[in-house]
C-alpha cells in the first residue's frame, strides 16, 4: 500500500515535531504508539503488536526500527530512507539504544512516551535505564504528540470523509438486516459486508450488535441470539480509511417500544442534539457533556447514563477506533473546540438486562459551527 499522503504532508508534521523538540530542549524523541508512528511517518501494519519505534532528532535525522520481516511494509507505506530491521532473536530495546546513539550521538535529553499501550513497563524501564546510563535525561512527550494530532489537516479530513461514507454504508446495511427472525450474527455480517465493500480497511475495533436486553450491556457484540418483535437493536461501528476513522451509533427497533425503552429513545436523540449544539469553535467539551447529561436528566433518565459524551477521532489501530486519550467530552476537559477537530458525540442510555438506546454523530468542527459526517437515514422505527 503506497503512502496515504504526499511527502509534503509528512514533512510538515516532522518539521512541527522538530520545532517542539527544540522548544523543549530535546535532542531526539523515541515514539512507540502505532498511531503516532503512523501520523509522523505513514507506517501502518497489523504487525504493530511487536516492538517498533520511530526516532526523530531535532537536527533532522529520522529512522524507523521494527522486525526485519516488517521492513518491507515500511518501505511501501513511507517515504523514509532509513528503515532498520532487527532479527526476531535480538533485543529490540538494545537495538533502539544503538540506533539512537548513531542518529543523535551524545544526546543529553530524549523524549519518550510514558502512556503508550505498546511499550509495557519492562521495556519502558529498561530503555530509560539505557538512556540514563548514556547520560541522557528522559522527558515524557505524550501531551505534545497528542496536541499535534487534535486539529486535522485538509488531507486528513478527506480521509475521515471517506471513512464516514463507508461507515454510513455499513450502518445502513446493518439496519436493513436487523429484522425479526434474523440473528445478531446476520446483522454483523451485513455490517462487515457494507463496510468493506464501500472501502473500509481492517477496523480499529469490531462492530457492535446487541438486541433486546443484551443492549443494556456496554460493548456487547454479536451472538447467535435471534431478534424478536418490538425490540431495540443497538448498532455501533466505524470504517477505517487510510487508518482514519468515523464512528456511528444507531438504534433500530422492530415494532413498538414500550416501558423505559420507549422513553429512552427520544431522550437519547435529544441528548445528542443538545451536545452537538455546544460542539462549535470556542465551545467547551465539558459544556457539551453537561448539556448532554442535562437533557437526559430532564427526561428523568439520569440513572441510565454513566459515561463520557464523546471523544476525538482520527488515526486508530485496534483495540480502539477513538482518540479519547487526546480529548474526551467529559467534566474535566476544558480545552476549547477548534476548526479542524473531529469528534464522535455518542450518548447511550442503558438499563442492564432491559434495553440500550444510542444515537450518535461524528462531526467536523468548521469555522462557523460543525458538519455532521456520519448518519443513518432510515424510515421511522428503523
Amino acid at each position: 500500500m503506497p503512502p496515504v499522503f504526499p511527502a509534503t504532508e509528512y514533512d510538515r508534521r516532522l518539521t512541527a515535531l522538530r520545532a517542539t523538540l527544540k522548544e523543549k530542549e530535546l535532542d531526539a524523541v523515541v515514539v512507540h504508539t502505532p498511531e503516532n508512528v503512523c501520523y509522523l511517518s505513514g507506517h501502518a501494519t497489523p504487525g504493530y503488536y511487536t516492538y517498533q519505534c520511530l526516532i526523530v532528532t531535532a537536527d533532522g535525522e529520522a529512522a524507523l526500527l521494527m522486525r526485519e520481516t516488517e521492513t518491507v511494509n515500511a518501505a511501501e507505506t513511507t517515504y523514509f530512507e532509513r528503515i532498520t530491521g532487527y532479527p526476531d532473536s535480538s533485543d529490540p530495546v538494545l537495538a533502539t539504544a544503538a540506533l539512537l546513539a548513531e542518529l543523535a550521538p551524545g544526546a543529553r535529553a530524549v523524549g519518550v512516551e510514558a502512556r503508550s499501550w505498546f511499550l509495557p513497563p519492562e521495556p519502558f524501564l529498561r530503555l530509560g535505564a539505557l538512556l540514563d546510563a548514556a547520560g541522557a535525561r528522559v522527558t515524557h512527550i505524550d501531551d505534545a504528540l497528542a496536541a499535534a494530532r487534535l486539529v486535522k489537516s485538509p488531507l486528513e479530513i478527506e480521509q475521515i470523509r471517506a471513512a464516514a461514507r463507508s461507515t454510513n454504508a455499513g450502518m445502513a446495511a446493518a439496519a436493513a438486516a436487523a429484522v425479526p427472525g434474523a440473528s445478531e450474527r446476520d446483522v454483523a455480517a451485513a455490517a462487515f459486508g457494507g463496510l468493506i465493500s464501500s472501502g473500509s480497511e481492517y477496523f480499529g475495533m469490531e462492530p457492535f450488535v446487541a438486541s433486546g436486553p443484551r443492549a443494556g450491556t456496554i460493548h456487547a457484540s454479536w451472538t447467535d441470539r435471534v431478534i424478536g418483535a418490538n425490540e431495540a437493536v443497538l448498532l455501533e461501528m466505524s470504517a477505517t480509511t487510510g487508518r482514519y476513522n468515523a464512528p456511528l451509533m444507531h438504534t433500530v427497533w422492530t415494532g413498538a417500544l414500550t416501558g423505559e425503552a420507549a422513553a429512552m429513545a427520544p431522550a437519547c436523540a435529544a441528548a445528542r442534539d443538545a451536545a452537538l449544539a455546544e460542539v462549535v469553535p470556542g465551545g467547551s467539551p465539558a459544556a457539551a457533556h453537561a448539556a448532554c447529561k442535562a437533557a437526559i436528566a430532564d427526561a428523568g433518565l439520569a440513572h441510565t447514563y454513566r459515561k463520557r459524551s464523546g471523544y476525538s477521532v482520527g488515526i486508530a489501530f485496534a483495540p480502539d477506533w477513538g482518540e479519547g486519550h487526546l480529548l474526551s467530552l467529559g467534566e474535566n476537559e476544558q480545552r476549547r473546540f477548534a476548526p479542524g477537530m473531529v469528534v464522535h458525540v455518542v450518548p447511550t442510555l442503558r438499563l442492564r438486562d432491559t434495553a440500550g438506546i444510542g444515537f450518535s454523530a461524528t462531526v467536523l468542527i468548521t469555522e462557523t459551527g460543525h458538519e455532521v459526517l456520519t448518519v443513518c437515514d432510515t424510515e421511522p422505527g428503523r
